[in-house]
């Protein structure tokens, strides 16, 4: 399990940080051991993040590939509510400030919150 590139922009560096300490945690390996997604996550005003997970690798992109199975748009506000725990995912989707395309991988969807927000409590929890 690891993270195959070293990003170059502000967002990609702190995906990595986010994903680097989990990579040791047993639970979090499972959950990408045979998983090969392309997830894009833009937080809108900046730019687009690709996120390839193959067989528990890792790649941060910056920009979005043409090609992707899901791809997550949301607002600075909601990403930060939701990774300090005073916003909900679902009110949050509800109200706009996140967006999803290709909304009907509802398994991907899951998975993917499964892998990213728990990983975002956990990091603002050590502040």
């Amino acid at each position: 399990m690891s993270i195959i590139n070293e990003p170059q922009d502000l967002l990609g560096l702190a995906l990595k940080n986010l994903f680097t300490p989990l990579l040791k945690e047993k639970k979090f390996q499972k959950k990408i051991k045979k998983w090969k997604r392309v997830i894009i996550v833009e937080v809108e005003g900046l730019y687009p993040i690709t996120l390839s997970f193959n067989n528990g690798k890792i790649s941060i992109e910056y920009d979005e590939k043409p090609k992707y199975h899901l791809k997550i748009t949301i607002t600075l506000d909601a990403f930060i509510g939701i990774a300090e725990g005073n916003t909900g995912l679902l009110s949050a989707f509800l109200k706009g400030k996140i967006k999803v395309k290709k909304i009907y991988r509802i398994f991907t969807i899951l998975k993917f919150k499964n892998i990213l927000f728990p990983a975002l409590k956990k990091a603002t929890a050590q502040k």
